[in-house]
């Protein structure tokens, strides 16, 4: 035997995940089961998974390694479809049908369910009702209970909600809320309406005797009156002693005559007034915390900003002083390249034009001249 939160419904079994987070099937039991239900379970099958366990065990590390690496994989692919299907509340509403709502984190209806066979036909005639809000969803169904006849003048309507698992306080000032608006859209008919506020126990009582937790509050209720009356008759009239005076008997006005127990509508008023404090100081508290990101926002920022100036102040400084460094290189490499041009025009000395070859020059000038004196014989 086992015990795990529901993730799948089918017609014959029930898929359900363990807190070791194995993913097993059951079958459906009997009775109503919805989806986000701790519930303790036979897994099917459990013969062949533990011999297939053993298997696995033999494998080694490797297929070891391979098995957990998919069961991460498969629980992370899993996750968002479970949170979106599971259950945070339920709503049940009582006229004469009786209707049970679940309702997941973002406050749509996932699940319905009916108690007795007027339910069953409301049901029926609703369309289109899954993943919608829970006010849109309870305004057609208060609809219908108009044209049905059930909701009339001093109807009775009783309206209960179960937090189905530990939430924070925001999110339930919320779906109060939600509960008292429902509530006010229906006042408009001239009814009684009660709501009341369950735990997941008392539901689980409420399922084995096949009637909703409203029911089943307003039973115990009635039942604990019952009992008291039944022990104020049978317990004998206390008795005064001879040397005790009797009790004076103190005559009030007719304001103190009136006042007593919290009529309807103050209860509900004082309600109200807690739900709005309520309320208020949980807006307080998010303006709180939003201020606290903001600041801290501003200071990693600014220290951002400062680092980033200083990563810059350094990039430059290095840029600087490779330039610096580059410039001084290169002085270097002019100078030496200089002096080597000038050595090497030392050892090559003048331009040949420079420094004719005598023997040269010599025939040169004998020809001039020779060429002169034919120019003086021709000219006589």
């Amino acid at each position: 035997m086992k015990k795990g939160i529901v993730l799948e419904v089918h017609d014959e079994h029930v898929t359900i995940l363990t807190p070791e987070g194995e993913f097993l099937k059951s079958r459906k039991q009997k009775g109503q089961v919805a989806l986000g239900e701790e519930i303790v379970f036979f897994p099917l099958h459990r013969a062949e998974t533990a011999k297939k366990g053993k298997w696995a065990s033999a494998l080694g590390g490797k297929w070891a390694i391979i098995s957990v690496m998919t069961a991460i994989i498969l629980a992370l692919t899993l996750y968002p479809r479970y949170a979106s299907n599971q259950v945070y509340a339920y709503v049940s509403v009582d006229v004469n049908p009786s209707i049970e709502l679940g309702i997941n984190k973002d406050m749509k209806v996932i699940s319905m369910d009916a108690y007795n066979k007027e339910g069953e036909d409301i049901l029926k005639q609703l369309k289109n009702w899954e993943n919608q809000d829970i006010t849109s969803v309870s305004s057609k169904i208060f609809d219908i209970f108009r044209q049905k006849g059930f909701l009339t003048e001093n109807s009775e309507v009783l309206i209960a909600s179960v937090l189905a698992n530990e939430t924070n306080s925001g999110w339930k000032t919320l779906m109060q809320n939600k509960i008292t608006s429902i509530s006010e859209k229906v006042q408009q008919d001239k009814v009684s309406i009660t709501t009341l506020e369950t735990t997941i126990e008392e539901r689980s009582d409420a399922l084995k005797q096949g009637i909703s937790p409203g029911k089943y509050i307003q039973k115990e209720q009635e039942t604990e009156l019952v009992d008291s009356e039944d022990t104020s008759k049978t317990e004998p009239a206390p008795t005064m002693p001879l040397n005790q005076k009797p009790l004076e008997i103190k005559h009030t006005n007719a304001k103190e005559e009136k006042s007593g127990p919290p009529s309807f509508v103050e209860i509900k008023k004082s309600e109200k007034e807690a739900e709005k404090i309520e309320s208020k100081e949980w807006q307080e508290q998010q303006k709180i915390d939003k201020k606290e990101r903001q600041e801290d926002w501003k200071q990693e920022k600014k220290e951002w900003k400062i680092e980033r100036k200083e990563n810059r102040e350094d990039k430059k400084q290095q840029r600087e002083e490779s330039r610096a460094d580059w410039k001084q290189d290169n002085r270097g490499k002019k100078g030496k390249d200089n002096g080597n041009n000038r050595s090497d025009k030392e050892k090559k000395g003048p331009p040949s034009h420079a420094k004719p070859n005598g023997k040269h020059e010599h025939g040169d000038s004998n020809k001039g001249k020779k060429n002169h004196d034919d120019k003086r014989g021709n000219n006589r």
